[in-house]
């Protein structure tokens, strides 16, 4: 989690923070699984290309597919441990003057993260029961295919779990915001 923008280790803070934090690194250690998955294929096909002259099939289609599901499952724990891309500069100066200000900001950008999380679950669902009712498939057709949701599903995941951690976030710097303030 974060506090300003410095990361907290996930052992850290309350039990529900800790849960959702231990799920997310379980959906980022599959999404680094299927990094490396799509890096042997890629090796494969390249190698496959060069020295046999037969490149594996569907290869760039299943990459494709796969390279979304992978961000999205990795974006949680990014998420949980401050390490989404932003610029600390401002908010770092800003904590150093007035930290209930920074936490404020921060609140105000994370429930943004929140919001627009929640908007992207409303149009995935969709995505799913078309990709299982019309059993879409990736790949080429004859040659080899993979069924679409479950590539979906792992967006979807990936999705619920960052939207989580943003409304964890959220109230985490809410809370620290509306703390009196200590003297020093």
């Amino acid at each position: 989690m974060t506090t300003g923008s410095r990361a907290v280790s996930p052992a850290s803070g309350p039990a529900i923070q800790r849960v959702f934090t231990s799920v997310a690194l379980g959906l980022a250690v599959i999404g680094g699984l299927g990094t490396v998955a799509i890096m042997a294929m890629i090796n494969l096909d390249v190698i496959g290309r060069g020295v046999f002259s037969t490149p594996l099939p569907a290869t760039a289609e299943i990459v494709s597919a796969s390279i979304v599901s992978i961000v999205f499952l990795q974006l949680p724990y990014a998420t949980a441990s401050g390490r989404n891309v932003r610029s600390d500069m401002l908010i770092g100066r800003i904590a150093n003057r007035n930290p209930r200000l920074a936490s404020g900001i921060d609140t105000l950008n994370h429930l943004v993260g929140t919001i627009m999380l929640a908007v992207l679950l409303r149009y995935i669902w969709p995505e799913i029961q078309s990709a299982i009712a019309d059993r879409e498939t990736v790949g080429l057709f004859g040659v080899f295919t993979l069924p679409r949701w479950p590539f979906v599903v792992a967006v979807l995941a990936g999705c619920i779990m960052t939207c989580i951690e943003y409304g964890l976030l959220t109230l985490g710097h809410a809370w620290n915001t509306l703390q009196p303030e200590r003297p020093s």
